[in-house]
């Protein structure tokens, strides 16, 4: 039912003028918006929410006064979008998805993994059998405990093959890269969804609170320090746009990387 819903989107979208995704590539946006399926089975399962709350929820406790008061911040979906790779595709360079969140990673290597330390966890679900040649996503076991300063080498990196019915699930300080589709004809279909930590957002949701045409009468400065431009490298478009250009009915054929400098080959 979702690739049937995000179909027509993967159709409309235009080859990516950049390095951050292959030309072969297609993705649809906003899946949760667009597919009741992944809004209100994939997003909703109770195996995920038991995920998300061990390792991205967040709870803490401070005083009011003499009285402490405990607080749990509960892990919401940051993004969820399907990928749909075509042949020729290129891989990715390995990476780590919570660059978006500026983590600094400690050495747990010795230490043992420290629940808490991730900000971030993936789910990946499979449209079609996912192989090899049709480019699985490869990851570094083990890379989530690696300290920021340690980078990654693709000799260490293995496929993660999927049936239909499995679903990957990863931390974002896991190192990782969507594969090459060498495949003459088979398409790789991928649906995922990114939880993060539920007050990685402004307190005052000012989105909801004023029109487009009160936003784009705004100084740029102002846009800036309200969230209408996007935090590198990343963070906040819309549609692959960013907020202001969203509003203004830019052309999407337009634009490409959001921050070129984070996605150049070194």
């Amino acid at each position: 039912m979702s690739m049937r819903r995000a179909q027509p989107y993967l159709d409309a979208d235009k080859p990516w003028k950049g390095d951050l995704f292959p030309p072969e590539t297609r993705r649809c946006a906003n899946l949760i918006g667009r597919s009741k399926t992944a809004r209100e089975q994939w997003l909703v399962d109770p195996l995920i929410r038991t995920l998300t709350a061990k390792f991205v929820d967040k709870t803490t406790s401070n005083f009011y006064g003499e009285t402490k008061h405990t607080y749990t911040s509960e892990a919401i979906c940051s993004i969820a979008m399907t990928f749909d790779v075509g042949p020729g595709a290129k891989a990715q360079r390995l990476h780590r998805d919570d660059k978006n969140f500026h983590v600094d990673h400690e050495d747990q290597y010795s230490t043992g993994y420290r629940v808490g330390s991730d900000v971030m966890m993936a789910f990946m679900i499979p449209g079609v059998k996912t192989t090899v040649e049709n480019g699985a996503t490869i990851a570094i076991p083990g890379s989530h405990l690696w300290g920021s300063d340690r980078a990654p080498n693709l000799h260490e990196a293995g496929p993660a093959l999927m049936d239909l019915t499995d679903c990957w699930v990863m931390l974002g300080g896991l190192y990782h890269a969507g594969g090459a589709n060498i495949t003459p004809d088979e398409r790789r279909t991928l649906h995922g969804m990114f939880f993060t930590r539920g007050f990685y957002r402004q307190e005052e949701n000012i989105y909801l609170a004023n029109s487009a045409e009160e936003v784009l009468s705004w100084s740029p400065e102002a846009q800036k320090a309200l969230g209408y431009e996007l935090s590198s490298p990343n963070i906040g478009f819309v549609e692959f746009k960013t907020p202001i250009q969203y509003l203004r009915g830019a052309d999407a054929d337009a634009f490409g990387d959001f921050d070129p400098s984070q996605e150049k080959e070194a």
